[in-house]
């Protein structure tokens, strides 16, 4: 648990890193340095949550316990 909460933290720690590093560079790709460093961290943010998805069992243990109570 403890991984997807670490997990879960990158995109809030990537995004609000940036504008320390947008003093020193002006420009990238012909677009303004936060512009792109935002857009970069939007599909990592879109990429992390998928993998936090994945790795998410609470879900599949709940049906497991659901389907062994019935059987009872």
């Amino acid at each position: 648990m403890k991984f997807r909460v670490l997990l879960a933290a990158l995109p809030f720690i990537g995004l609000y890193s940036g504008g320390s590093l947008a003093a020193h560079t002006p420009f990238l790709f012909g677009m303004p340095f936060l512009l792109v460093w935002n857009l970069i961290w939007m599909a990592a943010t879109a990429a992390i949550l998928a993998l936090i998805h994945c790795l998410d069992t609470r879900d599949e243990a709940a049906h497991a316990n659901e389907h062994a109570g019935g059987a009872q």
